[in-house]
């Protein structure tokens, strides 16, 4: 396949997009980045080369629309940072290839099973891989139902959508919490909910909701580099410090554990890309799986402290590694994220 002089990186507006054109810049200076959101005026629009307008990747005419102005720029390839474009340029990928465009993205049907939490669990505990214990409901008497087993062992649960991205309903239920702790001491982006909170909510129609263990342990994103279904790189880094659930502090570690469990989990799917798997530790010291996002992580770009870009690596057609972790990794690398102004 040709040299990639021109990529396109959507959700311009992304907290991840700065980071990720600054990263394929940093290393590609003769590349020409496009950068494309629903917003007329982001961040990546004063960071790229080029700049245009998409539908939200929910709309039926996205990856249409999306195709024409690709074409029109002569772009390559496509780094999608933004969760629902994933399915819809998916299903195009052999759309956009017939173009000479390369997507950067999974197969369809691994990626529905990665982007939905319920069944990603249940995959992978058909698989006979260690989950949190789980349930999915659909209904107020489902959610009861999986409540009452779960709270035989554990004095608090989480909940949160099946298809969602970002933190967007997710909640760690807990009725021993105090409401004027809660007032006074923490931020209003608190993740935290009572049990009769949550049960007035669910009094109304909500969709399909993943109830499992609370996992008290550290946290970790994983961010891999999958080349159609084979790793080639799995890297944990601690989410020490966070921000609206994004992570802006920790370290790159060298964790044997988490990688051959992460090493496990990918052998079930045949992912493609930049892929980001967040585990948590459980009580007994175990990594157990949070959630997949499959595409690139905004906050991937904080190995590069520690020698890797992967943003640059999906530039090449085999991501140039050759097999799992033969990279020069500076294992112990810590970093903290900050804000940066943008003037126009």
């Amino acid at each position: 396949m040709e040299t990639i002089n021109r990529i396109l990186v959507t959700g311009g507006g992304a907290p991840g997009a700065p980071g990720i054109i600054k990263a394929i810049k940093s290393a590609h200076p003769d590349v020409i980045i496009y950068a494309c959101d629903a917003q007329p005026d982001t961040a990546g629009k004063l960071l790229a080369h080029r700049y245009f307008t998409v539908p939200l990747g929910t709309d039926p005419t996205f990856a249409d629309r999306l195709l024409a102005q690709c074409k029109k720029g002569q772009i390559q390839a496509i780094l999608p940072i933004t969760t629902r474009e994933l399915e819809p340029l998916s299903r195009s990928k052999d759309t956009f290839a017939k173009a000479g465009i390369r997507v950067i993205v999974s197969d369809l049907h691994d990626l529905t099973i990665a982007n939905d939490k319920g069944k990603l669990y249940q995959h992978l505990s058909d698989n006979g891989i260690a989950v949190p214990q789980f349930g999915v409901a659909t209904n107020y008497d489902e959610f009861l139902a999986i409540q009452k087993r779960l709270k035989t062992t554990e004095s608090k649960y989480i909940v949160k959508p099946c298809r969602a991205n970002g933190s967007r309903g997710f909640r760690i239920v807990d009725s021993s919490i105090s409401k004027h702790d809660l007032l006074f001491n923490h931020k209003p982006n608190s993740t935290y909910i009572t049990e009769n909170e949550l049960s007035e909510i669910l009094q109304e129609s909500f969709p399909p909701l993943l109830v499992s263990e609370y996992l008290p342990g550290q946290e970790y994103t994983v961010d891999c580099l999958v080349n159609k279904g084979t790793p080639l790189l799995i890297i944990p880094r601690s989410r020490d410090k966070m921000n609206a659930g994004i992570s802006v502090a920790g370290r790159i570690e060298n964790h044997p554990e988490i990688i051959a469990y992460c090493t496990q989990i990918l052998a079930t799917l045949n992912l493609h890309g930049p892929i980001g798997i967040q585990v948590k530790m459980s009580t007994k010291g175990q990594p157990l799986l949070v959630e997949i996002n499959p595409r690139i992580q905004g906050t991937t770009v904080a190995l590069q402290g520690a020698g890797v870009n992967i943003p640059s690596l999906c530039l090449s057609p085999d991501f140039n590694v050759a097999k799992l972790n033969d990279y020069p990794i500076k294992w112990g690398t810590q970093f903290v994220r900050h804000y940066e102004e943008l003037y126009f």
